[in-house]
């Protein structure tokens, strides 16, 4: 049987791990955001923002940008290439 001070560490120990997930969930959102095209999960300093959506954000690389602005924004799709 466990003696009350025991206790009180494994409840100390519980809490400090609730909070610091509570927390740590808020820090890894901000700094993760998912391709619109693609789907893949990546840092925000590896995806570009789109500059005539609110929201929308697709990899610095590859093909991504160019689908993204040949199906949403075909106007202006071939001056941001």
């Amino acid at each position: 049987m466990l003696t009350q001070d025991e206790l009180g560490k494994i409840r100390e120990q519980n809490e400090a791990e609730d909070t610091w997930r509570k927390y740590s969930r808020h820090i890894v959102a901000d700094l993760l955001e998912g391709c619109a095209i693609c789907g893949a999960l990546r840092e925000r300093e590896h995806l570009a923002r789109c500059r005539w959506c609110d929201d929308v954000y697709f990899c610095k690389q590859g093909v991504c940008a160019q689908q993204h602005q040949a199906e949403m924004h075909p106007a202006v799709a071939f001056w941001t290439w």
